[in-house]
């Protein structure tokens, strides 16, 4: 008999409106993020499954890239950056950070990954990664006086420099 920890559960319905969802898997292999259920507001702790229908996806929506920071992260929307770096039109910023790369939906696809930031201008970031990057990606970056952000953009440049990669980011809003 497989202990608790070891089971994989299937939700395809919100448990407390009964509304349709995508295929959320509890206990499993896949990345786990918290979704919330646009109909009642449920939330839920798992991975999305690969076999989920498509159709099924404006019925969720992603509370957080990294669930392991939601305590901490906070959502600023663009216009929030421009205002706290308005002074500063590119700000030195060195870090290793968490990023995931987004779909046309923007849910994440695949684990997490570390890229590390150059600097950071109200408009977008500088990041080196060992790979190419393109389309579009999450990255939790902790700023000063504000702490940590998720931040979304979209590669719009991408050079490379040694064995390394070198992608601008422009800053967008989920909407």
């Amino acid at each position: 008999m497989q202990a608790v920890a070891e089971r994989e559960f299937q939700i395809k319905s919100c448990v407390k409106c009964d509304g349709p969802l995508p295929t959320l898997v509890v206990g499993g292999d896949g990345p786990v993020r918290e979704w919330e259920c646009r109909n009642c507001g449920a939330t839920y702790l798992a991975s999305l499954s690969p076999t989920s229908p498509d159709q099924l996806r404006d019925t969720v929506k992603l509370s957080h890239y990294f669930p392991a920071h939601r305590d901490a992260a906070t959502t600023l929307k663009v216009k929030d950056l421009e205002r706290e770096l308005r002074r500063h039109p590119r700000k030195p910023l060195m870090m290793s950070v968490p990023a995931t790369k987004l779909d046309h939906d923007l849910f994440p696809v695949g684990d997490e990954f570390a890229v590390v930031t150059r600097n950071l201008s109200a408009s977008g970031i500088a990041i080196v990664h060992s790979q190419s990057l393109v389309g579009k990606l999450a990255v939790l970056v902790e700023l000063p006086d504000i702490g940590h952000v998720q931040l979304l953009l979209r590669i719009v440049r991408c050079k490379k420099v040694g064995s390394l990669y070198e992608m601008g980011g422009a800053f967008f809003d989920r909407r």
